[in-house]
């Protein structure tokens, strides 16, 4: 047994051991670990008597106990809690007050308090003292840190949505207690004060407990009233004060485009939520798809929105969502209308002339009709091209054009200038008005005719006008930007597309058009484009490139875009912000509003057709134009003065859909509402513009029917009486001035009187104008009416029942003609009649009663008033008196509620009535209160009532204050007194009304001064302008009633009638400025009339002055508005007219310096200015026509044309026939700017300039003169037309220039050769240099002249021009430099260089060094031999056979020079040469004087074809060998001969470069890992070409019996001495390729990549990148320019590594695995010893 379990226990220790022996032999021969890894870890923690601070904020604790022997303890505690939480360290004051109470019968708990405070915010705990342990510190943080600052408000929103409050602001602290740095909880619940002067008393908070899962809980928190947040805490953690908000959040929504960057805008809204309501419809936009969104959050940033179907707020924020636009293609409804020009000519017959039948013959009875001429057409007028009949050539409109010249619309501009002004606008109906007579462009509906037929009938159908509507636009839509595609035909064909030859209408083409050509040239097309702006802010655009009429109308009233007029494609573009408004600042009106934006557009000139159009609006619908559904409504929104209101706000409501349409009335104060259908709608205004009231009423639009159309009306609200109209037709609004009518202050009452007088000037057919100049008495007119509220006081006392001259009482009071009561009424009715009938007056009326107490009748009306019905209507019951008393005061205080209530902009006259002084009064107690009436009885006059009334008149505000007694004068001795007492200012008056004549005259009196002007002493004076003259003296004086009658006889002084001129006397006469003046001179006692108007009229011109100024400066004056004459059917001068005519608004110079009329009123003298007219120059006009022609059609080039002004006579002297004066539109404005024009195939090789000045006006010492204007053409030169010569023809009338174009010869240019020689280069490295990127270039400066060339090689021609091979690699390139001179050059090479070669360069066989300061002279060429054939006097034509000479000299007469030819081209060294031959007497022609060769003429022999015009003479050329020169007096002597240059080469500019290539040497080395040199490598060796592909290099070499052969694999040998083996590599990139590994090597796997740039070896991986570290298994080094590669190899097999530390455990587990069998084996014989 034991011996078993000795066996078993051996077993074990060896098993340990082996098991010891495994675990060592797994950490042999690796580093020991010795560092603190293997080191136990020791934690030491405090003492338990070990101080510890435990107080982060370093509060200062004071306790203060009631006890005498309390001390205040300072201490130090660290707040270990705030763990993953980022807090501020605050330094508070924190105070424990503890209260115990000595109450002996009673036990109440101690009280304690502690406060804290942090950063400007007081927290204090108040509590029981037991309720924590008296060492216990309050510890309060503000919570800062951003991810928990997160969660928080997380939490609050949370409970704001639940309970539905929202947030201004939220304060969160992390409130607790320490003890000894742990954090306690009271045993009992303690109330939390916080006092921060963010939170003031009584304002709404909530105070939320936030726990660890971060869920609010509201704490019922409140504010006490000294504004501290007052809360119970049973424990502590987080506390969050919510500073709650308005009941209503404000929600800003902006909405981007993804696409864009930077973002940009495009939707913006704002919404006002309740706290906790949801949005959950971002989708506003129909053409965007929502990509992502976010919200800002309380610090200012962005957090992005995780669920975007639904989000509640609950503070004001701003959310941003971001859009990526819809793309897609959409149709849209147009209209297109086509023209047939030509549409045949009938024969006449029976004695009928024939007929033309043409759309042109069309009217259209909405535009104007043809006034001199002026009617746009199809196709234009130009009797060259032929595109109308001649009947419709006649037609002309004359407009400046975009550039500022005056072009005709009916003919092309000859380029992209437009012609603006044609298109007027889009009526109400729908409707394209033109500013002038025009066929019906637009009108939607066919016109036909029968051609050929007879009144019998019979013949063809044939349509001058058709419509298309069954036509649709394809539209591109990317988000909201539209762009035309194209046209497409009602089954969805595709017809044209957008953008050039933009024929929609080919397919219908008439075959009986006969002005065609090809394409169905003259259309028209519409479309309508409605959208409302609601919440977009982002582009507002349209744009249209095309020809020929475009023009885009916004609202039918504003052309947007005018691009009238036929002329090549034309650009505009509109941004249609700047017509709607601010985008920033619109209102909800103004968001809600339709516009329509009306697109026109004409191909009229049958020439190319282009259309592109483009535009961004937000959510736009193409409408179709249907005029018989639907139709427009507008008017204007005015001030009491008839100006324009902007800003007023209107809404449209259909009274049968309820749907509403929104408008606001824009500058001018237009209102429009556009697409309304038929009905009944109700008009309201519902916001006035700033400073105005907004009226109480609504008004009523109906659209009707009518005629197959709809038209609309506004009325007032009772749906029958129509809304009032301004003169031109339009309905009015009216608003009242916001400003109440304030209570008068003594002295400021203000009666305005103004004496009428108008100015106004009328344009005679002869130039001339009629001036005329009036004056009224009224003082208002027609135009401007006087504004009168007439307010009438009557008296209904019982005396009013008597006869006006007795003391009983009449019968039927009422209706007795001799009571009182009834005088009083008929004298108020019939001043109320008289002032109705005047026309310049405007005024309303109103009625007080009065007797013992007083009352209204009649408020504010201009319609029937409602009068007194009898005696005694007003009792002072209250006050125990009876009717029919006399109250002034009663009657005044009425009348000052009415006066307060009235226009504040109108006269206020009060007539105050009474047949009897008063009786009674009102009793006041101390603070003005009624308490009783006074008087006695009332039947006796008290002064206490009188006194009374006069109090009252002075609160009241008026202009006229009149009193009227009504009876016998002694029952009114008082009344007259009560106007002493008006306000200061008042015009008063006094009447007694005796009887019923005295009653009328009084109120004649009255009217007349409200009404009229009673003054004298009238002087109208106009003084006229230097621009304006006297036709004559003859100055009219008419005077005219209201009627317009002439009146013949006035009343003198006397009030005899006298002839009109014996009251006014006109005259001229010249001020102290030497200035004409108009004088009319009334008789100075003479008081002008009522309704008379006295007018005085002068016939003026212009002067010579006039036109000066005209034609140097334009007009320069503007003219005044109402300043024009039109006469027409119940029109008058002034406003009337709309300022229809030459004057009012319209460019000018003034009439007048100055105009006036002088008066005197009141015995003051007044001067009041006249409005301003303006009168235009007639300046005379003509037209110039240019035609161009040519000998040869083949020959036939666009030409540029230019006319030319210019006069013979001038301010200056030396001006005449011989030297003209050209003029420009700097000299005569009325010149076109650009006077050049193209002539070509296209305008027919023609042109004409109209409405060109004729005179010219110049000044002169004593005086200004004129005279007349001519006009020529000139062709300008160009590249193109310099091989041609002009012959100008003029016309006899001089209106015509006509240029014949032959083709002539054209002189040799001269010209130097400069050649460049590449040597070393192949033609495909050239070819390379050449390349357009960065190509070779040479440049030229010459040093005299500072002229510059720039020489490079034409990629495109280099074959052509590139001369030599590659075999030599010799290239030579040559230029031919024309107008160049001869002389010293500064040259320069760039781009010359190549990689991988050095070059040297030559030029003119000079090395280059530096080419930055490197001149060169041109070689000279040398003529070696002259052989001169003939030399000869010119008396008779000379003939030369030129296949004998190659040189021909003829001398001009007048020592003009020489004519040079020679068989080729010279340069202009050899030129030079030449030009010494002529001169040299000895070896060459000996010409005289010497010939210089800029007075030598080259021609070379392929220049001269058949004819050469020289000068004057010809040059005839036969066709083979013989030159001919005619007997020309122009020709002195000639000479023939033949010469030969020295020099074959004549380039003068040489340049040669050689490129020497660079190349390297790689010696190739192979190693094992461990550096053992290895020989017996092979490689193969590879470059990458042109291409890009590898390929494989061979090698040259000498076999052993001297045979050149190739190999294609190298060798490495390593033996010392041995030569590289890669030599002379070329630039390039290549990699090596092991093929055969040394003895006992693993072949390398890898190719090694590398690159020869400049003689430089760089590794590189297999894109060519330098590696940027070396690799393993081989190296690059470069020891003094010699590269090597040295190759590493991997052996085949070797023996594992020894040593190390392991070993020795090892060895150590196997002795003692030795020693333990020893021991077994020494014990085992001991037993068997033993045992034996």
């Amino acid at each position: 047994m034991k011996s078993k379990i000795k066996k078993r226990l051996i077993a074990f220790m060896l098993c340990m051991v082996l098991v010891l022996s495994s675990t060592i032999s797994a950490f042999a021969d690796e580093p020991q670990n010795t560092d603190s890894q293997s080191q136990a870890e020791v934690v030491t923690e405090p003492a338990a008597d070990e101080p510890q601070n435990t107080d982060s904020q370093s509060q200062a604790e004071v306790v203060t106990e009631p006890a005498a022997d309390e001390a205040t303890e300072d201490t130090t505690t660290e707040d270990t809690t705030t763990e993953d939480t980022t807090t501020e360290d605050v330094s508070t004051e924190n105070t424990i007050t503890e209260d115990v109470s000595d109450t002996p019968d009673i036990e109440i708990p101690s009280k304690k308090e502690w406060s804290v405070q942090v950063g400007n915010a007081t927290v204090k705990v108040n509590g029981s003292a037991d309720a924590l342990p008296a060492d216990a510190q309050l510890s309060v943080t503000e919570i800062t840190s951003e991810d928990e600052v997160k969660e928080i408000e997380k939490a609050v929103e949370e409970k704001a949505i639940e309970e539905q409050f929202s947030i201004k602001n939220i304060f969160s602290y992390d409130i607790k207690f320490l003890v000894n740095g742990s954090e306690v909880q009271p045993t009992t619940p303690v109330q939390v004060s916080v006092d921060t002067p963010e939170i003031v008393s009584n304002e709404n908070t909530a105070v939320l407990h936030v726990d660890d899962n971060n869920v609010a809980e509201d704490m019922n928190g409140a504010v006490d009233g000294e504004g501290k947040v007052v809360f119970d805490a049973p424990h502590f953690s987080k506390y969050v004060i919510v500073q709650k908000g308005k009941s209503k959040v404000n929600v800003t929504i902006e909405y981007y485009d993804d696409t864009q960057t930077p973002k940009a805008m495009i939707y913006a809204s704002k919404k006002e939520l309740s706290p906790g309501e949801s949005i959950s419809n971002y989708d506003i936009a129909d053409n965007w798809n929502i990509n992502w969104a976010e919200k800002s959050t309380t610090d200012g940033k962005f957090e992005s929105i995780s669920n975007l179907d639904e989000i509640q707020v609950v503070s004001d924020c701003i959310i941003r969502v971001y859009y990526t636009p819809q793309e897609k293609t959409l149709a849209g409804s147009t209209t297109f209308y086509d023209y047939t020009v030509k549409a045949g000519k009938q024969d006449g017959s029976w004695g009928f002339s024939d007929t033309y039948y043409s759309f042109n013959q069309l009217t259209n009875d909405k535009s104007p009709k043809v006034s001199e001429n002026k009617k746009l057409i199809a196709g234009t007028n130009d009797s060259n091209v032929g595109q109308n009949y001649p009947e419709y050539q006649q037609y002309k409109i004359s407009l400046p054009d975009s550039n500022g010249n005056t072009k005709d619309a009916n003919c092309y501009t000859g380029g992209d200038s437009t012609i603006p002004g044609l298109l007027k606008e889009i009526d109400d109906n729908g409707n394209v008005i033109f500013n002038y007579a025009e066929p019906g462009f637009f009108v939607d509906s066919d016109y036909s005719v029968q051609f050929r037929g007879s009144i019998f009938g019979g013949g063809e159908k044939r349509f001058l006008r058709k419509v298309y509507k069954d036509y649709t636009l394809e539209f591109a839509r990317k988000g909201d930007t539209y762009t035309l595609n194209g046209v497409r035909n009602k089954d969805n064909g595709w017809v044209t597309g957008a953008g050039n030859n933009f024929y929609p209408l080919n397919s219908v083409k008439p075959s009986y058009e006969d002005s065609e050509r090809g394409n169905n040239n003259y259309f028209g097309m519409r479309y309508d484009v409605t959208f409302k702006i609601g919440d977009y802010v982002g582009p507002l655009n349209y744009k249209f490139t095309g020809d020929d009429d475009l023009w885009v109308v916004l609202d039918g009233k504003k052309i947007v875009i005018d691009l009238g007029g036929i002329h090549s494609a034309a650009t505009g573009n509109v941004d249609l912000w700047q017509y709607i408004g601010d985008k920033e600042n619109l209102t909800e009106a103004q968001k809600q509003q339709t516009h329509t934006l009306t697109i026109l557009y004409m191909e009229r000139g049958a020439g190319a057709s282009n259309c592109q159009m483009e535009f961004t609006l937000p959510s736009a619908k193409i409408q179709q134009v249907d005029q018989t559904k639907m139709t427009n409504i507008s008017f204007y929104k005015t001030d009491a003065e008839g100006n324009g209101l902007p800003g007023a706000e209107f809404t449209l409501t259909n009274d049968s859909t309820n749907d509403i349409k929104y408008a606001t009335s824009d500058k001018d104060g237009l209102v429009q509402f556009q697409q309304l259908v038929a009905g009944t709608y109700t008009l309201t205004e519902t916001q006035a513009p700033d400073g105005y009231i907004t009226p109480t009423k609504s008004w009523k639009v109906k659209v009707t029917a009518n005629s197959g159309s709809l038209s609309a009306k506004i009325y007032q609200a009772d749906g029958r009486t129509e809304l009032g109209k301004l003169t031109g037709g339009e309905y009015q609004i009216i608003n009242s001035a916001s400003t109440p009518v304030q209570p008068p202050t003594p002295g400021i009452v203000e009666t305005k009187k103004e004496l009428s007088h108008e100015k106004y000037i009328a344009k005679n057919k002869d130039g001339t104008y009629n001036l005329t100049l009036n004056v009224s008495g009224a003082v208002g007119s027609e135009s401007y009416a006087n504004k009168l509220d007439v307010l009438f006081v009557m008296d209904t006392s019982n005396s009013m029942k008597r006869g006006m001259n007795s003391s009983w009482d009449q019968d039927n009071y009422t209706t007795n003609s001799s009571s009182r009561f009834y005088n009083q009424q008929k004298a108020v009715e019939d001043a109320v009649a008289k002032l109705k009938s005047k026309k310049n007056v405007d005024a309303q009326f109103a009625v007080v009663a009065f007797d013992t107490q007083a009352g209204i009748e009649t408020t504010w009306t201009k319609d029937s008033i409602k009068y007194p019905t009898g005696v005694g209507k007003y009792p002072g019951d209250d006050y125990d008196k009876q009717a029919g008393g006399t109250n002034y005061e009663a009657g005044l205080i009425k009348a000052k509620q009415l006066l307060d209530s009235g226009r504040t902009d109108a006269t206020k006259i009060v007539v105050f009535l009474s047949d009897g002084d008063p009786t009674f009064y009102y009793k006041k107690d101390e603070r003005g209160n009624i308490i009783g009436i006074g008087g006695g009885k009332g039947n006796s006059y008290s002064d206490t009532a009188m006194n009374n009334a006069k109090i009252q008149l002075r609160t009241m505000r008026m202009n006229y204050f009149y009193t009227v007694g009504v009876g016998p004068e002694d029952s009114y001795k008082h009344l007259s007194s009560l106007i002493s007492s008006a306000p200061s200012g008042t015009v008063t008056g006094s009447y007694n009304g005796t009887d019923s004549s005295n009653l009328k005259n009084a109120f004649d009196s009255i009217i007349r001064d409200a009404t009229e002007l009673l003054c004298t002493d009238v002087t109208v004076t106009d003084t006229l302008t230097d621009e304006v003259e006297l036709v004559n003296q003859d100055l009219q004086v008419v005077v005219k009633d209201e009627t317009g009658k002439v009146i013949t006889k006035l009343k003198d002084a006397s009030g005899n009638e006298v002839a009109v001129s014996k009251i006014i006397t006109v005259s001229t006469a010249k001020d102290s400025n030497g200035k004409t003046q108009i004088i009319m001179r009334f008789e100075p006692s003479y008081k002008l009339e009522s309704g008379y108007t006295y007018y005085v009229t002068a016939k003026i011109q212009p002067t010579t002055k006039a036109y000066l100024k005209y034609q140097n400066e334009s007009y320069t004056d503007t003219g005044d508005e109402n300043t024009d004459e039109y006469l027409g059917t119940d029109k008058k001068p002034g406003k009337d007219t709309k300022n229809d005519g030459t004057s009012s608004k319209q460019k000018g110079f003034y009439s007048n310096v100055s105009a006036n009329v002088t008066y005197k009123y009141n015995n003051e003298t007044y001067t009041k200015p006249y409005a301003k007219p303006v009168i235009q120059v007639d300046a005379s006009t003509v037209s110039h026509t240019v035609v161009k022609q040519w000998e040869t059609d083949s020959d036939k080039v666009a030409v540029d044309v230019e006319l030319k002004a210019y006069v013979t006579k001038a301010a200056d002297s030396k001006i005449n026939d011989d030297n003209p004066k050209y003029l420009t539109s700097e000299d005569v404005k009325t010149l076109p700017t650009s006077m050049e024009f193209n002539l070509s195939e296209t305008n027919q090789w023609t042109h004409t300039w109209d409405n060109l000045p004729d005179t010219y006006y110049y000044e002169t010492t004593d005086d200004i003169k004129q005279t007349d204007i001519h006009y020529t053409v000139e062709e300008v030169q160009t590249d193109a037309t310099k091989a041609f010569y002009g012959q100008v023809t003029e016309s006899n009338d001089g209106t015509t220039t006509t240029i014949l174009n032959k083709k002539k010869d054209q002189e040799d240019k001269p010209f130097i050769e400069v050649t460049k020689t590449f040597k070393g280069l192949t033609k495909n490295q050239i070819q390379k240099l050449a390349e357009p990127s960065n190509p070779y270039t040479i440049t030229l400066i010459h040093t005299e002249t500072n002229t510059t060339k720039t020489l490079k090689m034409d990629v495109s021609n280099l074959g052509n021009i590139l001369q030599g091979n590659d075999e030599e690699k010799v290239w030579t390139y040559t230029w031919k430099l024309e107008d160049c001179l001869d002389g010293t050059y500064k040259v320069s090479e760039s781009n010359y260089g190549k990689d991988g070669y050095d070059v040297t360069v030559t030029v003119n066989g000079q090395q280059v060094t530096n080419w930055n300061d490197f001149s060169v002279s041109t070689k000279q060429a040398t003529i070696s031999e002259y052989k001169q054939s003939g030399k000869t006097t010119m008396c008779s034509p000379k003939e030369f056979t030129i296949g004998k000479v190659n040189l021909i000299v003829a001398k001009l007469t007048a020592n003009e020079g020489y004519f040079v030819w020679t068989n080729k081209p010279v340069s202009i060294s050899e030129r030079k040469a030449i030009v010494k031959l002529i001169s040299d007497k000895t070896n060459g022609i000996g010409f005289s004087p010497e010939a210089e060769l800029k007075k030598c003429y080259f021609y070379s022999g392929n220049g001269i074809k058949d004819t050469l015009v020289f000068r004057n003479g010809e040059i005839k050329y036969d066709g083979q060998d013989k030159l001919t020169f005619d007997a020309s007096k122009q020709w002195s002597m000639f000479a023939a001969g033949t010469y030969t240059f020295t020099e074959t080469q004549n380039a003068e500019i040489q340049i040669t470069n050689t490129y020497s290539e660079q190349t390297a040497d790689l010696d190739l080395i192979k190693t094992s890992v461990a550096g053992t040199k290895f020989d017996g490598a092979e490689f193969k060796l590879y470059k990458k070409n042109d291409e890009g592909a590898y390929e494989l290099q061979k090698f040259e070499y000498t076999d052993e019996s001297g045979k050149n052969q190739t190999r294609e694999t190298i060798q490495v040998i390593n033996t010392k001495g041995s030569k590289a083996e890669l030599k002379n590599l070329q630039s390039g990139q290549y990699y090596l390729e092991e093929v055969k590994a040394p003895e006992a090597c693993m072949l390398l796997a890898d190719k090694i990549y590398f690159k020869q740039e400049k003689g430089k070896i760089t590794l590189t991986d297999k894109d060519g990148k330098a590696l940027s570290s070396e690799p393993t298994m081989w190296t690059l080094s470069n020891t003094y320019g010699k590269y090597t590669l040295t190759v590493k190899n991997e052996i085949l097999y070797s023996l594992p590594s020894a040593g190390g530390t392991g070993i020795y455990l090892y060895m150590i587990g196997g002795m003692l695995l030795m020693f333990a069998a020893v021991w077994i084996l020494y014990k085992n014989k001991c037993k068997e010893v033993l045992k034996k």
